[in-house]
């Protein structure tokens, strides 16, 4: 599958999230955490890691879709497990339902110490 290229999501270049892993149905993203990414406590905001839900399930559908079809995000649902401090976050996200309109997906953020902070699902409209 094709990764995302440097330009083709300026709030994605703008944080640094990169799609690490893409294959049919599934993707891992890859986030580092930077100073510019924590809220006042010095951990990730909460909507940084709800933006990594919704780009890692993001991608698994993006993997399933023809060139001429794109997706848009209709529901987003995350819950917060524990707060998300190391080096690096990385977004491991599945489809569990693929259709001609819609897709769904579950992705789940872990810590650089492999310790779960988040787990979220994601909606997409399919657009033709």
């Amino acid at each position: 599958m094709r990764k995302t290229e440097p330009g083709m999501s300026p709030f994605w270049d703008y944080i640094g999230m990169t799609e690490e892993i893409i294959e049919e149905g599934y993707a891992e993203l890859r986030l580092n955490i930077t100073p510019n990414l924590t809220q006042r406590r010095g951990t990730v905001h909460g909507g940084v890691l709800a933006s990594l839900v919704d780009a890692a399930v993001g991608s698994a559908v993006r993997s399933t879709l023809s060139k001429e079809q794109a997706s848009a995000t209709v529901e987003l649902k995350v819950n917060y497990v524990r707060p998300a401090k190391g080096v690096y976050l990385i977004g491991k996200a599945k489809l569990f339902q693929q259709g001609k309109t819609l897709a769904a997906g579950q992705a789940e953020i872990f810590n650089s110490d492999g310790n779960l902070v988040a787990i979220g699902t994601a909606t997409y409209m399919i657009l033709t």
